[in-house]
């Protein structure tokens, strides 16, 4: 699967050419020409990853807090008119956009193109800079419509289910 160069925005074929550098603070994915330019010039630096090191586990007295349920979300579909349209209402260019988030101005352009479908966390940044709304709430549509809001199936659910599925009512 091929990447592309987040400085210059060639197309990469091997997936394992793709490098990581990090310029001003920013983390981006670079082709062999742009990553050896940049950082034999100093104006980049390699990305080195920072392995975690696993806490030590304690033995727990009291039992364990269940997780809470997080909500989840997806870009909305038409995520690249309403990034451009923002953008342009309050008159800044796309490289004055990518200064504020803190990316590259071709990850700018390839949202805006609809290219780039920008992840959860960008996604985020991009509505706060520009005061719009990208992300929505994940909907089950396979979830039974009961009515009720919960994330659960009641005993009630599943007889009138089962009686939906007789014929009866």
């Amino acid at each position: 699967m091929p990447c592309y160069c987040e400085i210059c925005g060639r197309e990469v074929e091997d997936n394992r050419d793709c490098r990581k550098i990090v310029v001003e603070g920013s983390v981006l994915i670079a082709c062999p020409q742009c990553y050896n330019k940049l950082v034999t010039q100093g104006r980049a630096r390699p990305y080195i990853e920072e392995k975690k090191k696993p806490l030590p586990s304690k033995p727990s007295t009291s039992p364990p807090k269940p997780k809470p349920i997080r909500e989840e979300y997806e870009v909305v579909e038409d995520y690249a008119k309403r990034v451009r349209e923002a953008r342009e209402r309050l008159g800044w260019t796309q490289q004055v956009l990518a200064q504020k988030v803190k990316e590259s101005e071709n990850i700018i352009k390839r949202i805006e193109a609809g290219r780039l479908k920008p992840g959860i966390d960008l996604a985020r940044r991009l509505e706060k800079v520009l005061g719009i709304k990208l992300l929505e709430p994940i909907v089950d549509e396979s979830a039974p419509a009961s009515g009720r809001s919960d994330d659960f199936i009641t005993i009630g659910d599943l007889v009138r289910l089962n009686k939906e599925d007789k014929g009866g009512s």
